[in-house]
């Protein structure tokens, strides 16, 4: 069985990275939840996504994501506000209470000195140049992640 960091690696797409989001959440904290979309979308500059209660979207931020160059930060970007907004699905609220177990669910499922650590603690805005962090819209434009969730025949949805 590959580890988690070598699964990242060879994380194709959303839904590849997510699938990795949920294992290592169920290995921590022992939780899962199914039937979760993916939108992508041109957030406020501030947002990396959200996770409106109650629903079962996530909405990503298209252009903070997308416009990082290097393959393996992007997907550590990725992963860790996946997680994020997973935990805000399984039912945490507070946001330090998720910032903390982010954290937990990235060292214990990565080791201490993995990009997805670093970036659970100074999120995806660090690296921004301040052309590309003024170029961010704060139109949405919503667009549907087509096969985001993957379901394991066992699940009744």
């Amino acid at each position: 069985m590959m580890s988690l960091s070598e699964d990242l690696e060879k994380a194709r797409d959303y839904a590849d990275i997510f699938a990795l989001v949920k294992r290592a959440v169920k290995r921590t904290l022992g939780e899962h939840r199914v039937g979760l979309m993916l939108y992508l979308g041109n957030l406020p500059r501030n947002v990396g996504a959200f996770h409106p209660l109650g629903t079962n979207e996530i909405i990503l931020n298209r252009r903070l994501v997308e416009g990082e160059k290097c393959e393996r930060r992007r997907k550590a970007y990725i992963f860790t506000v996946l997680l994020h907004e997973y935990l805000h699905a399984l039912g945490y609220i507070d946001e330090r209470r998720v910032r903390a177990l982010a954290y937990r669910v990235c060292v214990e499922n990565f080791g201490r000195d993995h990009p997805v650590v670093d970036v659970s603690i100074t999120g995806p805005w660090t690296d921004l140049s301040e052309e590309e962090f003024d170029e961010l819209s704060e139109s949405l434009e919503l667009e549907l992640v087509k096969d985001f969730e993957r379901f394991d025949r066992r699940y009744i949805v």
